[in-house]
């Protein structure tokens, strides 16, 4: 295997691990979440937005799912 095919190589597994972590940690935001406090979409629909849309469903839930109580 050449060295550029190592370096893609491990630059796929690096941005694959960045999309899973990043994942992850908005799914585990979700699920601690109360109902009351989601906007625009049910549970399910942000999980899927947030797993099946990247990189526009996680942003999206981030600035959406919330609403303007998220930061304060």
């Amino acid at each position: 295997m050449s060295p550029l095919a190592v370096g893609a190589v491990i630059a796929i597994v690096v941005a694959a691990a960045l999309v899973i972590g990043f994942d992850a940690r908005l799914l585990k935001d979700l699920a601690q979440t109360a109902d009351d406090e989601l906007q625009f979409l049910t549970r399910k629909g942000w999980a899927v937005a947030i797993v099946a849309m990247f990189p526009f469903g996680p942003m999206c839930y981030l600035a959406y799912a919330k609403g303007p109580r998220r930061y304060c």
